[in-house]
């Protein structure tokens, strides 16, 4: 079964064509990255496939569904998420708080056994050791690890992840995407992650797609990470650079390279 299979996709937002005519599938167990410049849609058509956006016509499928009938098998992490750091909420119950929305309990009723998942959660992203310090007090790596591990609460089939790696620095990053390889690679999770910097996660990447409003390349790695390709989005300036068999792209957007020897 497909995990997400989208025929002649046309998203509409405000009142105009956010993302037209898109086609793509995606099989279960891989991971694509999402990339373009901004304005592209990316983000649009994430939150359609997570069903909080539901203006679009033709036909959008999520392991077989619709996507507001596949809810439960889905987590999304935003770009920016928004919580309210002046309620001194640790690590641990934050992470439990992806099991108490789906189950409907409240905070301070935490079953025992949602917080022994979520201390399994946390241990799953490193994280074991900061349980009980509050989340306004880590690092933005270790914020958004606590926030994988959160959406991993509800066993899902899906993961969308927006930006994951935007405002992070450079160590953060390779820490963030160490965690994302592991879903991949231990929980088997589908993933689209929808990035301006391609560097850190190009080895998780089965799929590519670049859109820019509408679907300009989609497929392997090396396929759609060509000269010719990125220079009709990113423009004259933009170019691939073969150097001792990688590609190192550079667009206006950010830079990013490809390991050789082919995609997975």
């Amino acid at each position: 079964m497909k995990a997400v299979k989208a025929e002649n996709l046309t998203i509409l937002y405000e009142g105009r064509r956010a993302v037209e005519d898109v086609t793509f599938e995606l099989d279960e167990g891989e991971t694509m990255l999402l990339l373009g410049p901004n304005g592209a849609g990316k983000t649009t058509l994430l939150r359609t496939i997570a069903a909080f956006h539901r203006e679009y016509t033709g036909k959008l499928e999520v392991f077989g569904r619709k996507p507001e009938e596949a809810k439960e098998l889905i987590s999304y992490v935003p770009q920016s998420y928004v919580l309210n750091e002046r309620v001194p909420l640790t690590a641990l119950e934050v992470v439990a708080m992806g099991g108490i929305y789906r189950k409907g309990f409240v905070h301070f009723k935490i079953p025992k056994e949602i917080l022994q998942k979520a201390e399994e959660a946390l241990g799953f992203v490193g994280l074991a050791h900061v349980k009980d310090r509050l989340f306004r007090e880590l690092s933005g790596g270790q914020k958004q690890r606590v926030l994988l591990a959160r959406a991993l609460m509800s066993d899902p089939k899906l993961l969308l992840l927006d930006e994951p790696l935007s405002a992070l620095d450079p160590s953060a990053r390779v820490e963030v995407a160490n965690v994302l390889d592991r879903i991949r690679r231990e929980r088997g999770i589908t993933m689209i992650i929808t990035t301006h910097d391609i560097n850190p996660l190009i080895e998780l990447g089965d799929r590519v797609m670049l859109l820019n409003r509408r679907l300009v390349a989609f497929g392997r790695p090396e396929e759609v990470l060509r000269d010719s390709i990125i220079k009709s989005v990113y423009g004259p300036l933009a170019k691939v650079i073969p150097v001792e068999g990688r590609l190192f792209c550079i667009t206006g957007d950010a830079h990013f390279h490809q390991h050789g020897g082919g995609g997975r």
